[in-house]
């Protein structure tokens, strides 16, 4: 599933190429899609509605309209590309939404799997009505504050690993990059969250952060089939230290890489590097 990294690439490749657009037209193929709408009505939200911005917030895909908030969640597959009506990037048979813009080309959205999810609200109150006023911090720009994990942390009997996927706790994070910034920070997966230290939660904010930034920077990770909006792959699986790893060297101490699973997610790390 794309992760805060993936999506925020996303946004940034739509931002440059529809900002100031209008859309003219919509085309929905798969109904189900949309979410908490009808498609008639949903048809009429976007009709000659201005495309003002393109941005994320976590894993959460968002178009600012003139009046309106779409709002779409990627799920596993979904993918968002620009072209021309008659050129699919993807495969066409997964082709599930299409915008028409004004400058001639298509918005489109494709999902192999049919998981990914879209909403539109009225701008004054759609994280309200979407339940996004429910998310946590996006772990960018020094965020979370210390204070504010800490007073989570030592309310939680959870594992950390299910605390740092809590999409209510942290936005964004996801399977891969908590895999990740655990074997940075020197945290077994399945530790009590409230036995945490001070030190171990600042480190937990700080590779959050770092790694978060690097990913972003390589444009995300492609392991299995994410790609940008121009379809092209990112390259953060190339810096993964333990994701995917099992069983081999640990590049810290060389112990063998573990899999487990923890919090239900399939969890990667060095039971000597991280305790």
């Amino acid at each position: 599933m794309p992760e805060l990294p993936e999506v925020r690439t996303v946004a940034v490749f739509l931002n440059k190429r529809i900002v100031s657009t209008t859309i003219l037209k919509a085309e929905c193929f798969f109904e189900k899609m949309i979410w908490r709408n009808e498609v008639k009505d949903f048809y009429k939200s976007v009709l000659n509605q201005k495309i003002l911005k393109v941005s994320n917030y976590g894993k959460y895909l968002m178009f600012e309209l003139s009046n309106q908030i779409i709002i779409s969640h990627l799920r596993m597959e979904g993918k968002w590309s620009i072209s021309k009506k008659e050129i699919d990037i993807y495969n066409a048979n997964h082709l599930r939404l299409q915008f028409e813009l004004s400058n001639g080309e298509y918005l489109k959205y494709y999902d192999s799997r049919k998981f990914g999810t879209i909403e539109i609200w009225d701008k004054k109150n759609y994280k309200q009505k979407s339940g996004m006023d429910k998310l946590g911090p996006e772990p960018l720009n020094s965020q979370p504050s210390f204070e504010y994990l800490k007073e989570k942390a030592i309310k939680s009997n959870s594992l950390i690993k299910a605390f740092i996927l809590d999409q209510s706790v942290l936005c964004g994070i996801g399977n891969i990059y908590a895999n990740e910034i655990l074997f940075a920070a020197g945290i077994n997966p399945e530790r009590i969250t409230k036995t945490l230290t001070d030190e171990e939660l600042k480190k937990i904010i700080k590779f959050s952060n770092t790694i978060l930034e690097k990913a972003i920077s390589l444009k995300g990770t492609s392991i299995h089939s994410y790609k940008s909006g121009d379809g092209e792959t990112g390259q953060f699986q190339h810096e993964l230290k333990v994701h995917l790893r099992k069983d081999e060297n640990c590049f810290v101490c060389g112990t063998k890489i573990l899999k487990k699973q923890v919090a239900g997610r399939g969890t990667y790390f060095c039971a000597k590097c991280q305790h």
